[in-house]
Parts: structure tokens; C-alpha cells; sequence
């Protein structure tokens, strides 16, 4: 062979085997560089909007450490949720995972879930969380089914500035809360804003009304249909409702029924136009974010619902929010998985930083939290007894009859007597119902 030749066949051999080496190390890299798919477990949950802070984070912190699992975290308007859960659990491919209410509920849907007995005792559970946490919140017919995953605690939150302003200490008693609703207005300042448009956050008005002039144990009895919604103790809470509402303490333009817990009640406080409102501590995270950018102690704080009758022990009121797993959900072991990471510390620490909320887990410091958290977290301490807010602390269809008639009462205070009466007829009757269907085993 001509040596030219020879060279020019060696040289294109050299190129052929280069360029067939350069495809077998792509696709070796290629290889390498795709990931096994991964197993996706379904998180459905209704922190969306102003209550959204948190939950992408601790999703993320799963997934970082998870490779072959996905937590997929999607999230269903508040409201919207309530109907939906009622829905999916029945059919044949639910998610994986729910968030949920403690309470009544989740004692509503417990024939649907898929007790956590097994895995609460392989992760040890019971030294994550408070044996009250878990009595009031986890337990159901004698089986647990729900994971805790927020406190919250429901409060006065009030514009810091404003108070000092006019000198205004917030008050520890009812009458100094008069006091104050009394200066406030003498100023040409809405004292309490109240947005009822989703009605739920109406609820905390009655609740903390009667807990601070009733016994506990007429609270219980009303909410499980022991004791009728016309008794004297629950028309003398109307009547004081009614006394502020007839001072002008509340916001009348917009009216309650038509303003947003957030976007609207919040921002009056936020702007001056009113001086506080009564709310949850996911209101924490609300006023300090990137649109608002308050500083907590400094620009707004937070008191106790005040004293009434000193004879009444103290009672804190707020949701525990948490997670179940469906009996029919299809990837259990990755469920599971899930639920032992949000259970843990690190996690509860992630969604109280971004929510507000104080974490359910014992094993989170003092020193995770922030200044006006620890002090939440006191008041919480100092309160004998933890409870629901009313859609939480009596059956749904009862809850539901409640907060229509609290709408309807902030839209005709006159005529509570007569909405108390048509709501312990109503109550009583779904009461009824509710009985009549006996728990499966």
C-alpha cells in the first residue's frame, strides 16, 4: 500500500475510533447523569395564600434527603378543601398524605383514615410530642390517626405604634379593654378590625366570649349537644358581642361580612385605620413579610384575650393543624417515610420559622423561635386548658349552622334572640343525626 495511503487509513481509523469513544462516554455520562425517576408522594393541603409560609421549604428539606421519594406538596384553596377531602378520600387513588384540623374534623373522617399505631411506635412518638397534644389532637377511638404539625394560638394582634402613640397599654381585663376600645374611637380609630368574609374568623368572638363568662364544662356540653345554643350563658354572649357592635368598636365600612381576614382586617391594622384584630398567630408571619416588612415587638405585638370573670380559669384557643394518610392511599411505606420526616424537629423547626406557628415537637428549642414566639409559647403554658375554635370543636354539619349564624348576627345584631333559638333547634336536630350513625368498628 502506498505509504500516503497507510497514513490517510490509519488517520481516518484513529478519527472512527475517537468519535466512537467520545459517543460511548456520552452515553455513559448520560446514563450517570439522569436519575432514576423518583416515587412521588402526594401531599394535598390548604396552606395556600397568607398561610402558605413554610411548606415548600419543608417539602424541599424532604426531597433533599430523599432521593428516590418526591414529596409533592399541592395545595387547595382553604375553603374548597373542606368539600374536597370528603371527595377524594372515597375514591380509588387518593394522595398519599392530607393536612387536616385536628378535632372534631378529623373525628369526622376517621373511617377513611389509616391508623398510625405502627409507625408512631417505631418512630417513638411519644416522646416528640406532649401527652395533651396528643390526647386532644392525634388520639381517635382509641387508635391515633393524626400527625401534629402547627400550634397555632389565637390572640389580639395590634398596632405596636399606634398604641404607644396614644399611650395605650393592652389591656388584661374587660373593663380596661373597654377603656381602650373607648380612647381608640374618641380618636377617630376603628379600635377592632373584624373580616368575616370567609366567616370563620367570626367564630373567635363567640368562643373567647364564652369561655372568659362559662365554664369549660358548659363549652363541652354545648359543643357536643348536651346544652342548647339558646341557653342564657350562650344569649348573654351574643348581648355582649352585640354592646360592641352597637359602640361602633367594629369596622362598618367595609362591613365585616364583606372584608377579608387578611388583605383586609390585617391592612387596616397595618395602615392605622384600626388599631387590632382579633386572629391567629399565623399572623406572625402576615405582617412581617416582604410586602408588610413589620417588625414584631417593635411595629406590632400581640395580647391575650382579656379577663372577664376572674373566676373563670384561663382557656387558650387555636387549631392544631396536622397530617393523616387515607386508608386507601397507594404508596403507604412512602407515606410513612414522609410522615417521619415531618414529624421531625428539623422539619417543625422549617414551617414555624416561615408560618408563625409554634411547633408541635418538644424536641424544638426555645432558641428556634422568636421573641414574640416564646412569649405565644408562655401564654400557651400558663393556660390550664387548650381547646378548638368552634368549626373545630363540634361536629361539621353543626359547625356549619354556627358560622352562618354568626354571619347572620353580624348583619341583624338585634335579632340574636331570635337566631339562638332557630340555631339550638337546628343544632339539636343535626345533633341528632350525627348520633344516629353509628362509627364503623
Amino acid at each position: 500500500m502506498d505509504p500516503e495511503m497507510r497514513a490517510g487509513t490509519l488517520l481516518l481509523a484513529a478519527l472512527l475510533s475517537a468519535i466512537l469513544l467520545a459517543l460511548a462516554a456520552c452515553s455513559r455520562n448520560d446514563d450517570t447523569a439522569v436519575p432514576p425517576p423518583r416515587s412521588s408522594i402526594t401531599f394535598l393541603h390548604y396552606f395556600t395564600d397568607s398561610l402558605s409560609g413554610g411548606i415548600d421549604e419543608m417539602s424541599q428539606g424532604f426531597n433533599n434527603q430523599h432521593p428516590a421519594l418526591e414529596l409533592k406538596a399541592i395545595s387547595l384553596d382553604h375553603e374548597a378543601f373542606k368539600t374536597s377531602i370528603q371527595d377524594t378520600l372515597k375514591t380509588d387513588n387518593p394522595p398519599e398524605l392530607y393536612s387536616y384540623w385536628a378535632g372534631a374534623r378529623t373525628a369526622s373522617i376517621v373511617d377513611e383514615l389509616e391508623p398510625l399505631d405502627e409507625l408512631w411506635q417505631q418512630a417513638g412518638w411519644d416522646k416528640a410530642f406532649a401527652p395533651s397534644v396528643i390526647k386532644a389532637a392525634s388520639e381517635y377511638r382509641g387508635k391515633k390517626y393524626f400527625l401534629p404539625l402547627t400550634q397555632h394560638y389565637i390572640a389580639f394582634f395590634y398596632n405596636k405604634k399606634l398604641f404607644d402613640q396614644l399611650q395605650l397599654q393592652p389591656p388584661k381585663t374587660w373593663e380596661e379593654f373597654l377603656a381602650v376600645c373607648a380612647a381608640l374611637k374618641a380618636r377617630g380609630i376603628t379600635p377592632i378590625a373584624l373580616g368575616a368574609r370567609d366567616k370563620w374568623p367570626a367564630q373567635f368572638w363567640f368562643d373567647y366570649l364564652l369561655l372568659r363568662t362559662a365554664p369549660y364544662s358548659f363549652r363541652q356540653q354545648l359543643m357536643s349537644g348536651e346544652a342548647r345554643f339558646d341557653d342564657p350563658q350562650v344569649r348573654a354572649v351574643f348581648a355582649r358581642w352585640k354592646s360592641l357592635i352597637d359602640k361602633g368598636y367594629f369596622n362598618s365600612r367595609p362591613h365585616p361580612n364583606e372584608l377579608a381576614w387578611d388583605s383586609g382586617a390585617n391592612d387596616m391594622v397595618f395602615r392605622g385605620e384600626a388599631a387590632m384584630t382579633l386572629m391567629g398567630t399565623w399572623n406572625l408571619a402576615y405582617f412581617s413579610n416582604n410586602t408588610h416588612q413589620w417588625q414584631a415587638g417593635k411595629d406590632f405585638d400581640f395580647f391575650p384575650f382579656p379577663q372577664i370573670d376572674p373566676a373563670i380559669p384561663t382557656v387558650a384557643l387555636g387549631p392544631i393543624d396536622g397530617i393523616v394518610m387515607p386508608k386507601r392511599a397507594h404508596d403507604k411505606a412512602g407515606a410513612g417515610t414522609a410522615l417521619r420526616y415531618l414529624a421531625s424537629a428539623e422539619a417543625q423547626r422549617t414551617f414555624s420559622r416561615y408560618s408563625g406557628a409554634l411547633a408541635p415537637n418538644l424536641q424544638v428549642p426555645d432558641s428556634a423561635y422568636s421573641d414574640i414566639q416564646r412569649r405565644v409559647r408562655k401564654e400557651l403554658e400558663r393556660s390550664p386548658v387548650f381547646d378548638f375554635a368552634f368549626d373545630l370543636a363540634t361536629p361539621p354539619p353543626v359547625a356549619e349552622l354556627g358560622l352562618d349564624a354568626f354571619a347572620e348576627f353580624l348583619a341583624f345584631p338585634d335579632a340574636y334572640p331570635e337566631i339562638t333559638r332557630r340555631l339550638a333547634d337546628e343544632a339539636a336536630a343535626r345533633f341528632s343525626a350525627t348520633r344516629a350513625v353509628k362509627p364503623a368498628p
